[in-house]
């Protein structure tokens, strides 16, 4: 019985017998012979196994830190580009905003300009009116005044015309029809004088009428 043990032991199939463990107990010799078995026949592709993986951990980890390194340099590269055009749009509407207030300035400018041009203008020709109201007034009053020293004149001529007649007729006797012709020069010097006070009167109207148009 010990030899056929023992030569079993021997074969690849052949299991194992173990001491008693310190608890009295022995290990199930199955569980042994199995690991026994696994190891002499997949022991070296385990190792292959193990160190192929473990490669394949090192060259996983390897990618995996460069993605993550070429991932935060896109998003850095991003973030700049991303700030470049954030501070070109704010540079350009700051300038287009100074641009804009400086033709807002140039319109406010010129409106202040043209209104006060127009209100020069305006005082210009305030000016120039006033002064033909003026000279004209002027004007008028010089008129109506020579024309009251041309009546005043002609109403002293015929007065002294009519004294002069009567003194004539208060000492020669004349007869009818020069006294005809007395009464006739005197109707006439009368209707010349009336005709010269109503051009006046009407002057003075002309006069007094001006400054109400």
């Amino acid at each position: 019985m010990a030899e056929k043990q023992k030569s079993d032991a021997g074969s690849p199939g052949a299991t194992i017998a173990v001491a008693p463990a310190g608890n009295g107990l022995t290990a199930g010799p199955d569980v042994v012979g199995v690991d026994k078995i696994r190891d002499l026949l997949f022991g070296n592709q385990m190792q292959d196994y193990d160190r192929r993986f473990s490669k394949l951990e090192e060259r996983f980890q390897q990618r995996f830190k460069e993605i993550e390194s070429e991932t935060a340099r896109n998003l850095s590269a991003h973030d700049t580009n991303a700030k470049k055009q954030v501070d070109s749009l704010a540079s350009q509407l700051r300038e287009e905003k100074d641009l804009r207030a400086d033709a807002d300035k140039e319109i406010e400018r010129s409106l202040r300009e043209q209104n006060q041009a127009l209100e020069k203008r305006l005082r210009t020709m305030s000016d120039q009116l006033s002064q033909l109201e003026r000279d004209f007034a002027d004007r008028l009053t010089r008129e109506v005044q020579t024309l009251r020293d041309e009546i005043k004149q002609r109403n002293e001529d015929v007065h002294r015309t009519i004294e002069k007649m009567f003194a004539e007729l208060s000492n020669v006797k004349t007869d009818r029809n020069l006294l005809a012709g007395l009464f006739v020069e005197v109707a006439k010097c009368l209707n010349l004088d009336n005709g010269t006070k109503s051009a006046g009167k009407g002057a003075g109207e002309a006069s007094r009428g001006w400054p109400a148009g």
